[in-house]
């Protein structure tokens, strides 16, 4: 049934008074909750107020343990310590150097690459409400490392030969470029590739060149899903 309610539904059960649970939505909203059988109208034809039944007792119940749930998520993701090489804690390739993969150790990264995308799907999932099109809290505090895991999870290679993926003067934003082309042009055709797979992950581009004309993206959030 939760899944069914509109977010304005969902506002008047979770905001109903907790003692007498009467709603104090708009008559339209009460109405639709009527039909639904989470509500009953009490007083006079013409000048009801609204209640919520037992079954919409139970579904504010269950509003207020999801809310709980995801608060409780919320608070966890934010106590985590970001990844970190020293200790062995798995960290994106962000193309600098500062990760090394042996060749004998390819299918053990592919794996663990794989295994850290899905769980940072299910981060999105958990603190945006089942959402997984656009990056959490927990990556825009992290830009260069939730950029970088994007691009190793689709299969990009990082610098030398690929992508770099660094800090940008802009606020909120990361660069990513490519090594390794023989011309800018050639950059610029792998880094539109690079744009797509962001795209499809829940991360904006914008192209740009520097002085000297040598091609990067310019990475942000997107703040929404795209419509499909």
């Amino acid at each position: 049934m939760a899944k069914a309610l509109t977010p304005a539904q969902r506002k008047a059960v979770a905001g109903s008074d907790p003692s007498t649970g009467r709603l104090s939505a708009r008559a339209d909203v009460c109405a639709a909750l009527v039909a639904a059988g989470l509500a009953v109208p009490h007083g006079r034809s013409g000048h009801h107020n609204y209640y919520l039944s037992q079954e919409g007792l139970r579904q504010r119940a269950a509003l207020a343990a999801a809310e709980a749930a995801r608060e409780a998520a919320r608070e966890a993701e934010a106590a985590a310590e970001p990844p970190a090489v020293p200790d062995g804690t798995f960290t994106a390739d962000d193309g600098t150097g500062t990760v090394t993969v042996t060749p004998d150790r390819g299918p053990a990264r592919a794996a663990e690459v794989a295994a850290a995308w899905e769980g940072l799907l299910g981060i999105r999932a958990v603190l945006l409400d089942g959402v997984t099109d656009v990056p959490a809290p927990w990556e825009r505090e992290r830009l260069v490392h939730a950029v970088a895991l994007a691009l190793e999870a689709a299969g990009c290679p990082p610098g030398p030969d690929g992508y770099t993926v660094t800090p940008s003067a802009q606020d909120g934003a990361v660069e990513v470029s490519w090594r390794g082309a023989a011309t800018p042009d050639e950059a610029a055709g792998h880094l539109g590739r690079c744009a797509a797979l962001l795209d499809a992950r829940g991360w904006q581009s914008t192209r740009h060149r520097d002085r000297a004309a040598h091609p990067f993206l310019l990475v942000s959030p997107r703040r929404s899903a795209p419509r499909r």
